[in-house]
């Protein structure tokens, strides 16, 4: 009787060591096209992830939008449940937390608010949507805007020009006098290329093939900053075994200190080349450089604060120098 309670026991001991053993199954997907610029730093997050933690975690990529649908939809999802791990840009996900429009106003490094209480301010706000946040995995490059063909200016004045723009810039275009339309980033070449539009927002890096065959001129200086986050599903986190969310963590930290350290320098060369390929640069300076840049920023804030008025001041707090 002895020797077969020992073996019921052992059989139960090896069961609940084999179920705790048992690999973790994710689902992951992008805001953006899979293999495009903007997503390859989270898919090399999976890639590495998959390899370090083999037969621990397993991290099955579905791709990006809009293969899998809306860019809008895809955050939607994570605070569903429908994938568990995700990269978007706050741009795309508003309609689930207003909040995140302040990404793109950060002014300080993101070490620097996980430091001063603004990334745990930020998470706790996610957390209320069921949404983790794990890291930044862009920072250091701003966006501009760039025009076609006859489409110049001279000024901080964008009165009769039709421009593309994404929710994190229109509030900007807008505020200086553009007539604004939504598109998904694939449109853009031909919305440029048959004349709908005479100019689009975007960031130095990422530009799409083909987009320098439409495009003559970019505005200098940049605006806002590029913020690609790295999210999860805060229910099934919590309930991740420790040595999976140390890795994941791990890596996500690895891609956000890589981008703060090295961002800035890439945008300068990228910039560079684009003029050296031939595109002409509009430069505003002094008076004219700070209304710029200042139109850009009092729009950022202004637009969440409006939406926001209490937890959009308490960010600028923490985000604006």
């Amino acid at each position: 009787m002895r020797l077969l309670c020992s073996a019921f026991i052992s059989v139960i001991s090896l069961a609940t060591t084999t179920s705790a053993m048992a690999e973790v199954s994710l689902q992951a997907a992008s805001c953006f096209p899979q293999g495009s610029f903007f997503s390859k730093r989270f898919e090399t997050l999976v890639e590495n992830v998959n390899k370090k933690g083999a037969g621990q975690v397993k991290i099955n990529y579905v791709g990006g939008a809009p293969a899998i649908g809306s860019q809008l939809t895809v955050v939607q999802k994570v605070a569903q449940g429908v994938y568990d791990l995700n990269s978007c840009t706050g741009a795309y996900y508003q309609n689930v937390l207003p909040e995140a429009d302040a990404w793109k106003l950060l002014e300080k490094t993101p070490a620097e608010i996980r430091k001063n209480g603004g990334w745990d301010y930020m998470n706790k706000l996610h957390n209320q949507k069921n949404l983790q946040v794990l890291g930044r995995h862009h920072f250091g490059t701003q966006f501009h805007l760039f025009l076609g063909k006859g489409a110049a200016i001279s000024k901080p004045d964008l009165k009769g020009l039709h421009l593309r723009t994404a929710p994190i810039y229109v509030n900007f275009f807008k505020s200086l006098g553009a007539t604004t339309q939504d598109s998904n980033l694939q449109q853009i070449y031909s919305l440029m290329e048959n004349g709908t539009v005479k100019g689009y927002g975007w960031p130095v890096l990422g530009h799409r093939p083909g987009w320098e065959k439409v495009t003559k001129y970019r505005v200098d200086p940049g605006f806002y900053d590029v913020d690609l986050m790295i999210l999860a599903n805060k229910k099934v986190w919590d309930k991740l075994p420790s040595n999976v969310k140390n890795l994941i963590a791990a890596e996500a930290l690895a891609l956000e200190n890589a981008a703060t350290a090295g961002d800035s320098k890439l945008a300068k060369s990228v910039a560079a080349k684009q003029q050296n390929a031939g595109m002409e640069i509009i430069t505003f300076e002094g008076a004219e450089r700070a209304t710029w840049l200042k139109a850009a920023r009092d729009a950022g804030w202004a637009g969440l604060i409006a939406n926001r008025p209490e937890t959009g001041a308490k960010l600028r707090e923490y985000f604006a120098k």
